[in-house]
């Protein structure tokens, strides 16, 4: 199954991104992908990424600058854009996460900004 095998490696980088993030150590076996764009756009997801909402879903939705790690997938689920980042400020310890902290917005300028700035990361981890 392709989507399994590219699922384990892109959790395989957003683990590693995160231990290059801390010192603490975080259990990641517990984790798992999430969506911040969800997979399925609520009426209010359509709004939030504007007129073409379905092109920049079809392009950015399995995309690095997309992808989060969580153990609170299933209470995250298809929730708003600040939902999800109100929980990631009062339950999560994940410091993948704390680059939502001041975000008010969730849309394809953000998410090609924040797949720049793990892509910068995964190049220190990974240079040569």
């Amino acid at each position: 199954m392709p989507w399994k095998v590219s699922n384990d490696r892109v959790k395989l980088i957003l683990e590693t991104i995160e231990r290059r993030m801390t010192k603490e150590m975080v259990d990641t076996d517990n984790l798992t992908i999430e969506h911040i764009m969800p997979q399925k756009l609520t009426p209010n997801w359509q709004d939030m990424l504007g007129d073409n909402h379905e092109q920049i879903h079809k392009t950015w939705l399995h995309t690095l600058g997309n992808l989060t790690l969580t153990a609170y997938n299933s209470d995250l689920s298809n929730k708003q854009f600040l939902d999800k980042v109100s929980l990631f400020n009062k339950k999560t310890n994940v410091s993948l996460n704390k680059y939502f902290y001041d975000k008010n917005v969730w849309n394809k300028e953000e998410i090609e900004k924040r797949a720049n700035y793990l892509a910068d990361l995964a190049i220190e981890i990974w240079s040569r």
